[in-house]
């Protein structure tokens, strides 16, 4: 017998395991045979004529050639498995059909058994680590028996990848669904929350100048705290409203050259006030030599204020909270810049330090706590700093303050000194 033949031995115990899994057929699973001689062709037939599995029959597709068999791939990709020769109209051409079905048609459902009647020409170890293939066979090897175990495992495994591709599709379906059922909602509700804030926010404004007549000292209180509550409450809603961006990937920055003295006094500004009230002393130092970087200005002065808002937030009455500029690596071909801000706070306990970046994470859990606030902040300002190509880090101890330092590449054009 040739060593290309496929023997057809042990009838009578294939017969037997055949009529374990027989039953009236509901359907077929689709077989292609690939191999350049006939026999082969036959022999598969006749082995598998009476094969059932799950309530269905073996159709099969014959083709001889590797680019006879990359037409019928395309043709029907519902194929279940496919027996492989790998030496045809080239020494290769069963495995360049492999790459065609995994790479170019992305296929991974499919079983591909590759078999060969010249194993010395085509190593088995190096072709099942270079190939994604699912087995691979001698053709002497394949009894009538192993055949039958062979097509039996291979549509089981070929059974399970549909049914998990088809779980997957589905959960993907359902989670674009409801993406879009939360961005409906948001915009929503940002159109909804955002038209009566500014009302309130315009009327108390007008109240407090006194428009509508003289109001006593204690109605200036309460209004002061209807306004300030409303601000929080915007806040809120811009930065919900940035992060739900950022995680659709819908949030573009606008790059620009930034004047970053006048970046860093605009993000003092805006927290100034607060300051004030707790007596903390609000400080800066900047690089005398760099002047600019190209950032989304108002994305970084975002970030900068949600920093310096948590440092005065956290610091006790009279306690010191500075915004730096330092040129770090400054000597290597990419230097960064880094934008730190470092205060005499309460500080972070170790065993809190590595959630602080998650969302609506807050160190002082609970709902007694005593500093308020969402705990979005920080993780939209790593986000915003990630989409510039940067990173966010902190150091931090018990009792002694904490610094967050914004790292951001410098352009290509920086020269130093």
């Amino acid at each position: 017998m040739a060593d290309n033949e496929l023997p057809i031995v042990d009838e009578l115990e294939f017969a037997d395991e055949m009529d374990q899994v027989s039953s009236p057929s509901l359907g077929t699973w689709k077989v292609l045979i690939v191999d350049d001689e006939v026999e082969v062709h036959t022999i598969t037939r006749l082995a598998l004529e009476d094969f059932s599995f799950h309530n269905k029959s073996l159709k099969f597709l014959s083709a001889y050639s590797g680019i006879e068999a990359r037409q019928i791939m395309l043709e029907h990709p519902d194929i279940a498995i496919a027996l492989l020769d790998v030496i045809m109209e080239s020494d290769d051409a069963g495995l360049i059909t492999v790459k065609y079905i995994r790479e170019t048609l992305q296929n991974r459902a499919i079983r591909i058994i590759l078999r060969t009647g010249q194993p010395g020409r085509v190593p088995e170890q190096k072709v099942v680590v270079e190939y994604d293939i699912d087995d691979y066979k001698t053709k002497t090897e394949l009894t009538s028996q192993k055949l039958f175990t062979t097509i039996v495992t291979s549509l089981r495994a070929h059974t399970l990848l549909v049914s998990l591709n088809a779980n997957l599709e589905h959960a993907n379906a359902a989670l674009i669904q409801s993406t879009k059922l939360k961005d409906e909602f948001l915009s929503t509700m940002n159109h909804e929350l955002r038209t009566p804030l500014n009302a309130i926010l315009g009327m108390t404004e007008c109240l407090l100048g006194e428009f509508f007549g003289t109001i006593n000292s204690n109605q200036e209180e309460a209004l002061e705290i209807i306004k300030s509550s409303s601000k929080d409450l915007l806040k809120l809603i811009n930065d919900m409203m940035d992060a739900s961006k950022i995680m659709a990937g819908m949030l573009n920055l606008d790059i620009t050259t930034v004047a970053i003295a006048d970046l860093c006094s605009s993000s003092l500004k805006f927290v100034k006030h607060k300051a004030l009230e707790k007596q903390i002393q609000l400080k800066m130092s900047l690089v005398a030599h760099l002047t600019t970087i190209a950032v989304d200005e108002q994305r970084l002065r975002q970030v900068l204020v949600h920093l310096l808002d948590n440092a005065i937030k956290f610091t006790p009455a009279g306690g010191k909270v500075s915004l730096d500029v330092k040129i770090e690596n400054e000597q290597d071909s990419d230097p960064w810049i880094q934008f730190l801000v470092t205060d005499t706070g309460i500080g972070i306990a170790p065993h809190h330090q590595a959630q602080i970046f998650q969302p609506f994470t807050q160190i002082d859990g609970g709902l007694t706590r005593k500093y308020e606030g969402t705990g979005l902040g920080l993780a939209l300002v790593q986000q915003l700093i990630e989409l510039h190509g940067g990173y966010v880090s902190f150091s931090s101890e018990i009792g002694q303050g904490s610094c967050f330092a914004v790292h951001l590449p410098l352009h290509k054009g920086y020269t130093g000194k």
